[in-house]
């Protein structure tokens, strides 16, 4: 028996090495390419993601066919526009960004600033936006002139390795080295692990699950992660109703309510509530009476994790309904069901990722207030929050007292989270929460992201203040200043009588008499 037990044993350590070994392989591979990529200029960097983003664009229907047929969730026409999104807008973003050798250079302060590549890049991707997150990380590497390895999820690898395929392609016949672009072939925890910690790997770019970011995090390497969107929406009394209702049933419906930035929550003024509620019931919502209510309580949560339930996310309405033993008419967008808590003792109140939102019954202003930062609270700090207002002095306060990165002001807020459709952020499909999320960065993650900056700074003199006795200050060498300012013809020297008695003063006087021979400046003493 034990020694069935150590051939068992020896047997899992063999297939920990081999996966050590393969994702090794791959980062050294990774690397070569790397060191390629080096000596690009702006304009073969930027040829390469053109051709990945023109590929992108062309394949973006059969890419998002493929992956709803593969993960069973989502909507074909709505990935289709996530595919187009991670390459056209991203792409138009990135197009006159400088991202090799210098990019800012400040002349009169004497600094430069010189951009180079992190290096090898761990990227990650989810099952909820699977090929899109693959075409909007590649890109980014490249414009950076970084190498990229994926672990896709278990669930989209063969969409997301069929992406992968196209985009490699793309890339190589536009000048990148064949391995700028690469992923573990066999999925699996361990392998993704494995990546993440390999010594050769600079940073990470995760999307994916909590348990996933966390391990990112843990690293000891700089990791770019995201945090969960539990984001509620305010819809407050001076509000455009009409508007507001269809931007939420657009905003839930996009691709069954898998963007991370859509509404989870609905708060709503007591004054307008019931209008609310009729017109969501024009645009066929369907809401939940008590019962089935604790139905969905029961089936829509994992009660071990406290989230959404893994078969429910990115489901239809209609399919939702029915995993939770409710019946619904099959045209049903959205699902609603009227709360008045948040927290563990109220599940529906954690977040969907689904045509799914909770509808709460503000008494003010105030009471709303209370109610959205609870819901970001209970597992959507950092990450984004909704209002539906025309009231300024409503909006700011809104802005100051919610502890989201991304105040979305009367818009979808999937579709305006992930920036430039619906306002000027930057496009991204990597979200930041900050600090509040337990993220470093607080925005929409970009390529500035993937750069390492250089700073050269040039000799200044600048001025070197320090006490003499107390609160007399001296500047020592002062005439030096005469030496670089430019367009200095005359200068004088305000002083008291005290301080010219001083031989200090004469001693100034030489030295500026010095400097102005120096420069061929006039000068003169009164």
């Amino acid at each position: 028996m034990a020694k069935t037990q150590q051939k068992e044993t020896l047997t899992e350590e063999q297939k920990k090495k081999q996966i050590y070994d393969m994702v090794d392989n791959l980062v050294k591979k990774s690397h070569v390419a790397l060191d390629e990529m080096a000596n690009f200029t702006q304009e073969q960097v930027d040829k390469i993601c053109e051709a990945v983003a023109t590929a992108g664009e062309q394949n973006a229907y059969p890419l998002a066919k493929m992956a709803v047929e593969e993960t069973k969730r989502g909507v074909v026409e709505d990935k289709t526009t996530k595919n187009m999104y991670a390459s056209e807008n991203i792409w138009n973003s990135l197009r006159h960004e400088k991202t090799v050798g210098v990019i800012d250079e400040d002349k009169e302060l004497g600094l430069t600033k010189i951009a180079e590549p992190k290096g090898v890049i761990a990227g990650v991707t989810p099952v909820t936006n699977p090929t899109s997150t693959v075409i909007f990380k590649a890109m980014l590497a490249l414009k950076t002139r970084n190498t990229i390895i994926f672990g896709f999820h278990p669930q989209a690898q063969k969409s997301c390795v069929e992406t992968g395929k196209i985009i490699q392609a793309a890339a190589v016949a536009a000048g990148a080295p064949k391995d700028a672009i690469q992923w573990i072939e066999e999925p699996s925890l361990d392998a993704t692990t494995d990546l993440m910690n390999n010594p050769g790997v600079q940073t990470i770019l995760a999307t994916g699950g909590p348990g996933m970011v966390k391990a990112a995090y843990s690293s000891g390497k700089p990791a770019i992660g995201v945090g969960p969107g539990n984001g509620p929406s305010y819809i407050e009394k001076s509000a455009n109703i009409d508007r507001a209702v269809y931007d939420i049933v657009l905003s839930k419906t996009f691709d069954n309510g898998m963007v991370c930035a859509s509404e989870n929550s609905v708060v709503v003024d007591d004054e307008i509530y019931d209008k609310v509620v009729d017109e969501f019931k024009k645009w066929n919502c369907y809401f939940l009476n008590k019962e089935e209510i604790k139905k969905f309580e029961e089936h829509f949560i994992d009660p071990r994790r406290g989230t959404v339930a893994g078969p429910v996310a990115g489901k239809s309405a209609y399919e939702i309904a029915k995993l939770c033993g409710v019946d619904v008419p099959k045209n049903t967008k959205v699902i609603v069901a009227e709360y008045n808590g948040v927290g563990r003792k109220f599940p529906l109140s954690a977040e969907k990722l689904s045509p799914v939102f909770t509808l709460y019954r503000a008494k003010n202003h105030d009471d709303a207030f209370r109610i959205c930062s609870e819901l970001l609270d209970y597992g959507g700090r950092g990450h984004t929050a909704g209002l539906h207002s025309s009231d300024k002095k409503i909006i700011d306060e809104f802005a100051m007292k919610m502890d989201a990165c991304r105040i979305l002001v009367n818009s979808p807020a999937a579709l305006g989270g992930i920036g430039d459709l619906y306002n000027n952020m930057l496009p991204s499909l990597t979200l930041g929460t900050g600090s509040y999320g337990a993220n470093t960065f607080s925005h929409n993650i970009g390529a500035k992201d993937l750069l390492n900056i250089k700073t050269v700074a040039m000799r200044r003199d600048n001025m070197q203040w320090v006490k003499v006795p107390s609160k007399t200050y001296f500047e020592h060498n002062a005439a030096n200043y005469l030496r670089h300012m430019p367009n200095v013809n005359r200068f004088f020297i305000v002083t008291d009588e005290g301080v010219a008695d001083q031989a200090l003063l004469m001693k100034l006087l030489t030295s500026f008499q010095s400097a102005v021979a120096k420069r061929n400046t006039k000068y003169s003493r009164l």
